[in-house]
């Protein structure tokens, strides 16, 4: 039985075809992918073979296996190109398999996040920080496990702070003055936040009267400053001079920055007046070689030309024309019926002369003339008679398919046809001359020109936001005509044009197909030769009459598909919209920012207020504050110099607030836990905790509706901060490296968008936490929710 059995297996393998044998042989070595070859081979010779397509199954998911196990291995080995060429090849091999989509997918997203990462990079050695901040909270979103990328925002974030603090800290004080004196009034500050404070000798010392609660040292002075027509300058790093705010001291105490923007897209040319007239920038040069700008400006002008620059700078739209032009010519002709001799005549011919008679004039002698014979005279009598019978018909037809790609309001254009050559002849006359005896002269000069003919197309797109296309079209077709004699002596002949042209403007949506018809000439000529009188007698009249019958006829049809290459993208809100300063002054932020401050930091009675109590040391004129540390917690009654006194001067409407039930619970909340916002207006969040003692490292999560309010930035507080944003949430890395005391901090400031009318909760929840003390840990879900009117 054995031996039939191999026998059996001889005769198969013995009948097998080469290529079949040549993929068996691959496959026994495990070389899938040539195994896989030489299957397709020998299925093209036996296409309805079960053993062959079987075989080819199992090699094609054997190579697929393996291709995808070395992605895995390329992948681990954080070698990207070469995961994306296995798993491409895997997908090839076998695209049912969930797992190889799931790591194409992912493999993709990890280049792109490597690309983000270096974009951002590059944008951070070029001084374009917004940009380079942008690509790499991109590069975290994509893949969070990125620390160049996170360094990166980071260290940008440190810049930008830096830029923009005074000095001080971002803790909250509480001041309460009454008539005390304005410089007395800035030492206390100063001394309270650890930095010294030089005066302009143009300072008034004013008494003043003030009280505000729970703000950041950086907006308490901007208060005191700006209520009080002040300004105040860095000049180290625990030093601020302030001057009065007028153009005179700011032009002799304001550093000047020089700062080049190098533009990708966006012409310097026409970038360059937009700088001039809304930051009335005058020290402003424009490097069109290198498509730059340079200003010398101070540093608050050079950020919002920055924001506006990087707002316009923006790759331009491209779209691609599926083109196809058809032009039909139907040529019909007909001739039929008898087709007489129309000429008679009579002549003389000289005794010498030869020919036919002529109608030319002939000289004649005398002597000829007696002497003219039966053979000098000649007759022309009709004597023939020819039978028309001519039927043409044909039909032409002229394809053109061509593509155009094109940018954004540019015009692109195509001719499809021939170009015709032209005679053109100039004359001159020169007029003769009396004195001299010249006669009149002329001259000719002849030249060519070629006229196109044809199908002419020119198309300008234009992309909108929306992935709509307006199209401004022109057609003109030109055809050759017939040819036609200008001048008899010298003979002169020129072919007749004939022109058709269309111009419209459509809008089309991507990938819409439009077709163009009607561009028809239909030319139609009916000629009819007879013999006098006779053939208009009817009936009989047909027998000495020929009718010729011509029909011409032209249509071009277009049509045109319109296939967005690259859409237009419109800049985040945030870089569409934002703050600029008041008109005598330019800055980033607004000069009173809302603070929802009406619920307080719960607190225990050890750590209460920041409070700065002046009594003990500004002497008389001034009344200290003595705010009881349980009072500070619990008490919901607005300051009269808190948020709303701010709204009221930065004139924007109020975020309306109400206390809620604590739920701090000695760890981390969101502050305050409910609020109101006009929709379009930008509301803050504090991050707070009331035991920083226990924050050392922190990863924490808040997540929010997006269809309701949009996360704009985070500015650190008490704490190195860095955050990302994705899909309603934003995940938040929190960094404390001198916990300091045992009372409570703004770890963080949130800053958000009200987009539509709604309500969002804001869920706030610890990932992990480390610090200092064992008191540290995992913390319960803390809630916030913003009301959007």
């Amino acid at each position: 039985m054995g031996a039939i059995l191999l026998l059996v297996a001889v005769v198969v393998s013995s009948c097998a075809s080469p290529e079949l044998r040549k993929a068996d042989g691959y496959a026994e070595h495990g070389e899938w992918d040539k195994a896989v070859e030489a299957y397709r081979e020998a299925a093209k010779k036996e296409p309805f073979s079960e053993t062959v397509q079987s075989r080819m199954g199992l090699a094609k998911t054997r190579a697929a296996e393996r291709h995808y196990e070395a992605g895995r291995r390329a992948l681990d080995a954080d070698r990207l190109p070469d995961a994306v060429q296995e798993f491409k090849l895997a997908l090839g091999f076998d695209p049912s398999k969930p797992e190889h989509h799931a790591a194409m997918t992912m493999v993709l997203r990890l280049k792109e996040a490597r690309d983000q990462m270096h974009t951002g990079e590059k944008l951070q050695g070029l001084g374009r920080l917004e940009e380079a901040l942008a690509a790499f909270e991109r590069a975290i979103e994509l893949d969070a496990s990125l620390s160049h990328a996170s360094d990166g925002i980071t260290e940008i974030t440190k810049q930008q702070r830096a830029a923009k603090m005074i000095g001080g800290s971002l803790e909250p004080i509480t001041l309460r003055f009454q008539n005390a004196k304005l410089r007395e009034v800035f030492e206390i500050v100063a001394r309270t936040a650890g930095v010294n404070v030089i005066f302009d000798k143009e300072v008034r010392d004013d008494p003043i009267t003030i009280f505000i609660k729970q703000l950041p040292f950086d907006e308490a002075l901007d208060l005191i400053l700006n209520t009080n027509g002040l300004v105040a300058q860095r000049v180290a790093a625990d030093t601020i001079l302030v001057m009065p705010n007028n153009k005179q001291k700011q032009a002799q105490y304001q550093d000047l920055l020089m700062r080049t923007f190098y533009l990708s897209n966006a012409k310097a040319k026409d970038a360059v007046n937009m700088v001039r007239t809304l930051l009335d920038s005058k020290k402003i040069y424009v490097d069109e070689k290198v498509n730059a700008i340079v200003v010398r400006d101070e540093p608050a002008k050079l950020q919002l030309a920055e924001r506006l620059l990087f707002a316009i700078d923006r790759r331009e739209p491209e779209v691609e024309l599926d083109l196809e032009v058809l032009e039909v010519n139907r040529t019909k002709s007909l001739k039929y019926g008898l087709n007489y001799a129309k000429q008679a005549g009579y002549g003389l011919r000289p005794p010498s002369g030869t020919g036919g008679i002529s109608t030319a004039p002939t000289t004649w002698a005398f002597e000829a003339l007696t002497s003219l014979g039966a053979g000098s005279y000649l007759f022309l009598i009709p004597s023939s008679v020819l039978i028309d019978f001519f039927k043409q018909d044909s039909d032409a037809k002229t394809l053109a398919s061509p593509k155009l790609r094109v940018l954004n309001n540019k015009t692109a254009s195509i001719n499809v046809g021939d170009k015709q050559p032209i005679l053109l002849s100039t004359t001159n006359v020169l007029p003769g001359q009396a004195a001299t005896g010249a006669v009149p002269t002329t001259s000719t000069v002849t030249s060519i020109e070629f006229k196109d003919t044809g199908v002419k197309l020119t198309v300008e797109p234009s992309i909108n936001l929306v992935d709509e296309v307006t199209l401004k079209l022109k057609v003109e077709v030109t055809r050759l005509g017939d040819q036609v004699t200008l001048q008899a002596s010298p003979e002169i002949k020129q072919f007749k044009f004939g022109t058709r042209m269309a111009e419209t403007v459509l809008m089309l949506k991507d990938d819409e197909t439009v077709v163009l018809a009607g561009l028809i000439q239909d030319e139609e000529r009916k000629n009819r030769s007879s013999v006098p009188l006779i053939g208009d007698i009817p009936w009989l009249g047909q027998l000495f009459t020929s009718t010729t019958t011509d029909r011409v006829a032209t249509e071009v049809v277009l049509t045109i598909t319109p296939r967005i290459v690259r859409s237009m993208t419109a800049p985040p809100i945030a870089q569409q919209a934002f703050w600029s300063g008041t008109e005598s002054t330019y800055a980033t932020e607004q000069l009173f920012p809302p603070r929802p401050s009406a619920v307080k930091y719960a607190a225990s009675k050890s750590s209460g207020d920041r409070v700065v109590r002046p009594a003990a040391e500004a002497g008389a004129g001034m009344e200290g504050v003595s705010v009881p540390d349980d009072t500070a917690a619990t008490s919901d009654t607005p300051s009269p110099g808190g948020r709303r006194a701010n709204d009221e001067l930065a004139g924007k409407a109020p975020l309306s607030t109400r206390k809620m039930p604590a739920r701090v619970m000695g760890g981390l909340s969101l502050n305050p836990e409910e609020l109101t916002a006009a929709v379009g207006q930008e509301f803050r969040l504090d991050l707070v905790t009331s035991q920083a003692a226990t924050i050392g490292e922190a990863g924490l999560t808040v997540s929010y509706d997006p269809q309701t309010i949009e996360f704009m930035r985070v500015v650190p507080g008490a704490a190195s901060i860095s955050a990302r944003a994705a899909d309603g949430q934003v995940v938040i890395a929190v960094n404390r490296q001198a916990p300091g005391g045992a009372g409570e901090a703004v770890l963080a400031m949130l800053f958000f968008h009200a987009k539509v009318p709604g309500d969002s909760e804001l869920s706030l929840r610890t990932i992990a936490a480390a610090g200092s003390s064992s008191e540290g840990g995992e913390q319960p879900v803390r809630q916030a929710v913003v009301h959007v009117q």
